[in-house]
């Protein structure tokens, strides 16, 4: 009875800890203090600084040298060319029947791909990425870098405009680093699942259909797509409800918190 009398009371601490996140989304007060310390960590602090330096440093050096022997090819292909990639073929992303529609007007009046709308928004269609890549940085990093990277990389794929198959494994390597901190046992969790496995299948399904049996079934794999988007995000939102990593990190955040303030 005592081990039963506990393990409900964690499970009720887990639900009441679960319900109130520390992540400061709908504090504005606190993300200014994220926002400000951050700061502080990358700009004040000589750690950072040489990272930053060496980071930049090396990556100049090695460009340069890139350029130097591949000439100009190397620093588009290698770099500026995925900041306007917009490949229509496998791919997983809902942009892809719009990629494939501009594709086409844009060959039937010879303008150049550099110029056209479909470059410019390539390019426009970052900037959500970079909006939830620093909301996240704010609201999970100073908690849990671990979990922090998954989150990121989950949602930067997800709403990437093209999504190849080989694009999973970018946040996969990262969930052992956090995936003891989620319940992935609880009804949610495996109905996320299973519905973002039945989205793939349906995905390969019509996709097969459309590539390998010749059939004009466009409009399915974009419907297709559009249900394997709805699914990340459904199971994005599950991990983030099912996260139980906060009980481990609130007392030592805390503890940093008040330290901070005595300083």
């Amino acid at each position: 009875k005592e081990a039963q009398q506990q393990q409900q009371q964690q499970q009720q601490q887990q639900q009441h800890i679960g319900n109130n996140y520390p992540f400061p989304w709908l504090y504005p007060k606190r993300l200014c203090q994220l926002i400000k310390l951050w700061i502080n960590r990358v700009l004040f602090t000589k750690s950072s600084i040489l990272f930053l330096c060496f980071s930049l440093v090396t990556f100049a050096i090695l460009t340069y040298l890139a350029v130097q022997y591949y000439g100009e090819e190397a620093l588009q292909e290698g770099l500026l060319y995925h900041f306007s990639r917009v490949d229509h073929r496998h791919n997983y992303s809902m942009f892809w029947y719009w990629i494939y529609l501009a594709r086409g007007r844009v060959v039937a009046s010879s303008i150049p791909l550099s110029s056209s709308s479909l470059s410019t928004m390539g390019k426009a269609l970052l900037v959500p990425q970079v909006i939830l890549l620093l909301y996240s940085s704010l609201g999970i990093a100073p908690y849990d870098l671990p979990f922090a990277l998954f989150i990121q990389t989950f949602s930067f794929v997800a709403q990437n405009k093209v999504i190849t198959a080989q694009y999973f494994t970018w946040y996969l390597v990262l969930l052992p680093l956090c995936s003891d901190r989620i319940h992935w046992k609880s009804r949610n969790m495996i109905a996320a699942l299973l519905f973002l496995g039945l989205s793939i299948v349906t995905w390969l399904g019509s996709a097969f259909c459309l590539e390998m049996k010749g059939m004009n079934v466009h409009l399915q794999v974009w419907i297709a797509s559009v249900g394997f988007f709805i699914a990340n995000i459904n199971l994005l939102r599950v991990i983030l409800d099912n996260y139980c990593g906060f009980e481990l990190n609130l007392s030592q955040h805390y503890n940093c918190d008040v330290k901070n303030k005595k300083l």
